[in-house]
């Protein structure tokens, strides 16, 4: 696997795993409600991740195997983790789990003490394994469906 920074280039194959992994692994959180997957995708286009990935004080790195992106993640220096998506093609091969790893490493390197995100229902028992822990109450997000702020010492 390489972790590498992502590319205006990437955006098409981000925007796929980005949006595959939200309709095939997160059915937890939108419980197939196409009103809920219509907004949570609204914004996954490629245009926005050119966007995205062009912003100052933030990182998007990709996960590569075998020539594919096997996952995608953002990190913020001042908003945290922003996203860690992995695509269903690659679920439980540490995909998600090497993402975090750098993500928290450039935190450290920009200074700060604590990483913090905000967890779908799906990904929360996942962070809990990386020691996070919940940082208040559940909040319900844009597209309707409840988040949970959770943060770790680094």
């Amino acid at each position: 696997m390489l972790i590498r920074a992502a590319t205006a280039k990437d955006a098409a194959e981000i925007c796929t795993v980005l949006r595959r992994s939200i309709t095939e692994l997160c059915a937890a959180d939108h419980q197939n409600d196409p009103q809920i997957l219509s907004q949570w995708l609204a914004n996954k286009t490629e245009d926005n991740l050119r966007t995205w990935i062009a912003r100052e004080g933030q990182i998007y790195c990709v996960a590569e195997i075998d020539g594919r992106i096997a996952g995608v993640a953002a990190v913020s220096a001042t908003d945290g983790v922003l996203l860690n998506y992995v695509s269903p093609d690659y679920q439980h091969r540490g995909v998600s789990k090497a993402l975090m790893a750098v993500s928290e490493g450039w935190l450290k390197q920009q200074g700060q003490v604590v990483s913090r995100l905000t967890s779908t229902a799906t990904a929360k028992q996942f962070y809990e394994k990386l020691g996070y822990l919940p940082e208040g109450d559940a909040k319900t997000g844009r597209s309707g469906i409840p988040s949970f702020p959770m943060s770790k010492a680094l």
